[in-house]
């Protein structure tokens, strides 16, 4: 099998998409970029960056024509004021679903969330929902599943970062002593690259790093990064709308962003099986490295 000729990349001017198309970018891949009428991307040369709307099946699958490899990095909680993102992301990973089985599209690559231990999370189900939704396209899937993913422009990461800088005191709700298995940017990336080829067998891959953490003590390294202390009091409840609400008034972001994040950490968030060292061969990244590059700005360091 040769490697793939043409890859789609939907979401590319998220976060981790645009991580990816840096990673992609080079003489052997041709990539297609999908971004969002309002977003801007600057995919760098040969790199083709067009416009559209998951919503509209019919220009998808134009988009999806000659698509050897397509990934689907979507997800509609982070879009602001969508209250319902379980059924808009339904009906996109649909759409996509069956854009890429029209267009003979080979694999599918999907990044969800693990699955968590205890606790109920909406977003952490719709993501479940989509890898199902996408598994049923007719090709090949490799799904991908993380936790928090750690790197300057990850909602979860940059919003426990500016809690702990802006806070001179931070309440901990009860869901500070649950675990949690952070994973750097960079590893996640280099496993969302190697999917598309034919060394990583279709399938669902749980990805993490090295360390599983309370969310204390990840608010206490944090801290530290920053040059200070954390100094907290623990909450005997949790409540994930009061929660949400006032992370939206400290660090300026969208409460319907925070909300359903903030009820997703009522549970462990730990792989049972790290597939970076075995399946994709990367030494995962200590959260430690991987936070200070993150308060930085700056890549993993190799």
């Amino acid at each position: 099998m040769t490697s793939p000729r043409l890859i789609l990349i939907t979401g590319a001017a998220g976060f981790v998409g645009r991580h990816l198309v840096d990673a992609l970018r080079d003489d052997d891949r041709s990539l297609r970029c999908l971004i969002r009428s309002h977003e801007d991307l600057d995919a760098g040369p040969g790199v083709e960056v067009v416009t559209g709307d998951l919503a509209d099946r019919e220009s998808l699958t134009a988009l999806l024509d000659g698509v050897d490899c397509a990934y689907y990095l979507v997800h509609s909680m982070e879009a602001a004021g969508d209250d319902d993102f379980a059924a808009r992301d339904r009906e996109l990973a649909g759409n996509m679903a069956a854009a890429a089985r029209a267009g003979g599209v080979r694999r599918l690559v999907y990044l969800g969330g693990i699955d968590p231990d205890g606790g109920d999370s909406e977003h952490l189900d719709s993501r479940h929902e989509v890898e199902e939704i996408l598994r049923g396209f007719g090709g090949e899937l490799v799904a991908l599943r993380a936790a928090m993913i750690v790197g300057r422009g990850s909602a979860s990461f940059d919003t426990l970062a500016q809690i702990v800088d802006r806070l001179p005191v931070l309440a901990l709700p009860a869901w500070r002593d649950r675990l949690c298995q952070p994973v750097a940017i960079d590893d996640v990336v280099a496993a969302l690259a190697a999917s598309a080829g034919p060394g990583i067998a279709p399938g669902r891959y749980d990805v993490g790093g090295p360390d599983r953490l309370t969310f204390e003590a990840m608010v206490e390294q944090i801290a530290e990064l920053q040059g200070g202390n954390a100094h907290t009091f623990h909450l005997p409840f949790s409540s994930s709308r009061l929660e949400g609400a006032a992370a939206a008034l400290v660090t300026g972001r969208d409460r319907e962003l925070l909300t359903p994040l903030m009820a997703g950490l009522d549970a462990d968030l730990v792989v049972e099986d790290n597939a970076l060292p075995g399946v994709f061969g990367i030494a995962p990244t200590p959260f430690v490295t991987a936070a200070r590059a993150a308060l930085d700005g700056a890549a993993v360091p190799q």
